[in-house]
């Protein structure tokens, strides 16, 4: 099986459900989180999203 590389883009603090979603997603990968509505490092999120195989935004 094929491990992806994800970024995980929270744009709020997630509900129940989506924690549960993005868990069975990030099965068995690498994944990046990075939460907007705390400090992030927007050159490390722009490198993470041009070096990654897929960009996941959850509201």
């Amino acid at each position: 099986m094929i491990k992806l590389k994800l970024v995980y883009i929270y744009r709020s603090e997630p509900d129940e459900m989506t924690k549960k979603l993005a868990e069975e997603l990030a099965k068995g990968n690498e994944v990046f989180e990075f939460k907007l509505y705390e400090n992030v490092d927007y050159d490390e999120l722009a490198k993470k999203i041009i070096e990654c195989d897929k960009v996941i935004c959850w509201w």
